[in-house]
């Protein structure tokens, strides 16, 4: 009987050589590293203008609850009031923008309302890097000349009352205002109870 025949070893592959990735992947890093740099400078800025938008939708969102404050007191007592405590407006703390009802008087520290106080101060025990005398300063004197009430109430008075913060830590103020009256400034007609940016601290 004869036997069967070894099954012949099936053929060696020719071994790879590693020089080929290495060579490839050396290749691919240098394409891609600047193109990772290209698109670094470009994506980093927009978050950061992205970030500062959003921290100014605060300046907007405390204006529009002021605005409510001051139409509700207005019913009841047909006058407005340049006292936040008095309409019943009371920011929570970790406000990064200070909000003036009035020009005159003393602003209250962060969380610390009283009857008196005309207006509330930007939270520094939270954002240490704040100044408030800054953001005062940082209202430009026309915007400011209009703070309060004005006029004759209960038929022709109105309020307004801004807002200023430094959203990116550099010397622009961030400004903001809203009034019981209809506006026009710089030729843009701006409603009642419409937030105006003023200073736009994303652009400057």
């Amino acid at each position: 009987m004869t036997p069967n025949p070894m099954p012949a070893p099936p053929p060696q592959q020719p071994k790879k050589s590693g020089v080929s990735a290495v060579v490839i992947a050396i290749v691919a890093v240098a394409l891609l590293c600047p193109c990772i740099g290209i698109v670094a400078a470009i994506a980093i800025p927009n978050f950061i203008k992205f970030q500062s938008r959003a921290k100014q939708s605060e300046a907007k969102m405390q204006l529009k609850s002021a605005f409510s404050a001051e139409q509700m007191y207005f019913a009841d007592n047909q006058a407005y009031s340049t006292s936040p405590q008095a309409v019943g407006f009371s920011p929570e703390r970790g406000n990064r923008y200070l909000i003036a009802f009035s020009a005159d008087g003393e602003l209250a520290e962060s969380g610390k309302l009283s009857k008196e106080a005309t207006g509330v101060k930007a939270d520094a025990a939270r954002y240490p890097n704040l100044d408030n005398d800054a953001l005062e300063r940082g209202i430009p004197a026309e915007l400011m000349n209009e703070v309060g009430v004005t006029g004759k109430c209960p038929d022709d008075c109105a309020i307004t009352i801004v807002a200023a913060g430094n959203i990116d830590n550099d010397d622009t103020i961030d400004v903001w205002s809203v009034s019981t009256k209809a506006r026009t400034i710089n030729g843009v007609p701006v409603a009642p109870g419409a937030p105006h940016n003023h200073v736009d601290d994303t652009r400057e």
